[in-house]
């Protein structure tokens, strides 16, 4: 009885792990007190040891399933064979010898002709290629004009229209001693099998003169054949993408109608309607993109997502069918407002664009009415009543930010500091915008604009790309920011002060009307062949010019 349980341990040391066989060495050991029924209990204890058992016993029994199978009756291996994908068989092949030998061999060519005739509209495999080859050529995903990319067993490496370009360039170019040294003269480039070409060109040339002709004729219908057969193969590939995207898409239908299913029942059957399936698909690729059907526990996940998207969708609805009609109104009655002759005791010089006007919070009321309101002309009547006020309110905000940018330059010769701490902070926006030294720098164009312009400059009111407002309204609210709100458009040109100074004028309090009735003559010192005198207006775009 004692030679069971040491049989039994050696057994399982056979198929084991290092530990477990030391544990399998200690049972047998005379020094340890344990006896052989103890241990098993142990083993059978440890549960790491059972998943590691049954782990082992599964690879085990499912290691070298296929190893007898080329030794069946080859007519039932062949009939079993001959339902494979070609790809299979091609997979099959690198397994094991046995089944390289078996499948390789010209006696296995009907398996090969049968498994690629189960392909629909696939081409007959041509008289140049194996059937092996072809099934390599036409489903292994490799590259087939690299040889370095290439594995065993294939290596067809010309393309049929190359080698058409082939033989009519070698026809061209029959009676010089070097074909090869012809290709660059054709005026383009070939790539091509050096083999097959040194081939081809050894045998031309052992051809006697008058057999040349017929063997190129030969050749040619051999390329026609090649041709013909390729365009057929590039047909086939073709629509077997077009049918296994088809087959995806049907696979990814009835995930699809479940997301509009449950979309419509959230209240967003209009927006559907309205934009189609097609945008919502594409803003939410990745939860269309997959075949998984969708679950109650997925879209509590997705349905955030989803409700925002379509929220998005909604305003762009209701921007095109409801609020841009408005605006058409009001661009058509804000043109004819300031067409007309300013009101007594106006105070603003400049009226603001209509984009400005639309987001006065009197228009945009007016605008955003809930759907169905009736608006008209008479709607807009009391919003327009209260430009001269907004307007007044809009033009004090434009000056506060352009204001906020005049800061003088410190004198050079001096301590260099800005000189902003006293005289120019206790202005008004208006006011310092008067300065001389109130230049600013276009940094898109490089220009030079004064505050007055920047007003009216259309650079300010450039559109957004992606607004549906400005299919109605081409522009933007005036901002000193680009179109994002990340860069500045414009900044101070300090060299103006500079210029001032060369005046024996404070840049800090002279004004455009005092540099004009000082009237000085400058010279560039730059420039010591110059004799040329200039204002101080132009002295300012010289400057800016040579920076």
């Amino acid at each position: 009885m004692t030679n069971k349980p040491q049989t039994y341990g050696a057994q399982q040391a056979t198929t084991s792990t290092g530990t477990y066989t030391t544990q399998s060495k200690a049972t047998t050991s005379p020094q340890n007190g344990d006896s052989d029924d103890q241990v098993q209990v142990k083993r059978s204890m440890d549960p790491q040891g059972k998943r590691r058992q049954a782990t082992q016993s599964s690879q085990k029994s499912r290691r070298g399933r296929l190893k007898m199978l080329p030794a069946l009756n080859l007519d039932v291996l062949f009939q079993i064979l001959s339902f494979l994908h070609p790809m299979d068989l091609l997979n099959l092949a690198c397994t094991t010898k046995a089944f390289r030998q078996l499948l390789m061999q010209r006696s296995s060519t009907f398996v090969w002709k049968t498994s690629l005739g189960r392909i629909e509209g696939l081409p007959v495999c041509p008289p140049d290629l194996s059937e092996p080859q072809y099934a390599y050529l036409a489903f292994y995903p490799h590259c087939h004009v690299s040889a370095m990319d290439l594995p065993h067993p294939t290596r067809f490496l010309i393309l049929p229209s190359t080698v058409g370009r082939i033989f009519r360039i070698i026809r061209r170019f029959e009676s010089s001693d070097s074909c090869a040294d012809k290709f660059a003269g054709a005026g383009h480039t070939y790539f091509v099998d050096i083999e097959q070409l040194e081939a081809f060109q050894k045998e031309y040339k052992e051809i006697p003169q008058d057999k040349r002709d017929e063997f190129l004729a030969d050749r040619r219908l051999q390329v026609c054949a090649i041709d013909k057969h390729a365009s057929e193969c590039e047909a086939w590939h073709k629509d077997m993408l077009q049918a296994r995207n088809d087959e995806r898409r049907k696979a990814k239908l009835p995930r699809a109608e479940s997301i509009f299913t449950r979309l419509k029942d959230l209240g967003y059957t209009s927006e559907l309607d309205y934009f189609g399936t097609g945008p919502i698909e594409d803003a939410r690729r990745s939860d269309f993109n997959t075949t998984k059907a969708l679950t109650d526990r997925e879209w509590a996940r997705v349905r955030g997502r989803f409700v925002k998207t379509m929220d998005n969708f909604r305003i762009r609805k209701l921007e095109t069918e409801v609020y841009n009609p408005r605006r058409k109104i009001l661009v058509e009655l804000y043109d004819a407002y300031v067409r007309q002759p300013a009101p007594p005791g106006a105070t603003v010089d400049l009226l603001p664009d209509v984009v400005d006007v639309a987001h006065f919070a009197a228009f945009d009321a007016i605008i955003k009415l809930p759907e169905g309101t009736e608006v008209n002309a008479e709607t807009f009547k009391p919003a327009f009543e209260q430009i001269p006020t907004l307007a007044q309110e809009w033009r004090a905000g434009v000056d506060a930010q352009l204001a906020a940018l005049v800061v003088v330059p410190g004198d050079s010769s001096t301590s260099g500091v800005a000189e902003d701490d006293f005289s120019i902070g206790k202005l008004e926006p208006a006011e310092r915008l008067k300065l001389a030294s109130a230049v600013f720098k276009d940094l898109w164009h490089h220009d030079l604009v004064v505050s007055i312009d920047l007003l009216d400059w259309w650079v300010f009111n450039r559109c957004y790309s992606d607004s549906v407002a400005s299919r109605v309204m081409p522009g933007r609210p005036w901002s000193l920011m680009d179109a994002r709100g990340e860069y500045p458009l414009v900044q101070l040109f300090t060299g103006a002060a500079h210029v001032i100074r060369a005046c024996g004028m404070d840049p800090q309090t002279a004004t455009v009307e005092d540099m004009d009735k000082r009237d000085i003559r400058l010279r560039c010192n730059y420039c010591p062949y110059t004799t040329t005198k200039m204002s101080w207006r132009t002295a300012v775009s010289l400057l800016v010019r040579s920076q």
